[in-house]
């Protein structure tokens, strides 16, 4: 999605991680009536032009 070239590493995990997260929002839909509006591509997509735009501000700074 940001057409990077960059070369992926994989370590070692620490000790204590967990092998699998399971986000839930049940308590955010049952206590505040909160559910998400956009799709998860476009979550991406628009926190990936926020930080392009951050970074050439500050880049051309």
């Amino acid at each position: 999605m940001t057409g990077s070239r960059s070369k992926v590493v994989f370590e070692a995990l620490p000790q204590d991680d967990p092998l699998q997260r399971q986000p839930d929002i049940a308590l955010a839909k049952e206590r505040l009536g909160w559910e998400p509006k956009i799709t998860l591509e476009e979550g991406l997509m628009k926190t990936i032009e926020h930080f392009k735009d951050r970074y050439s501000m500050i880049a051309n700074k």
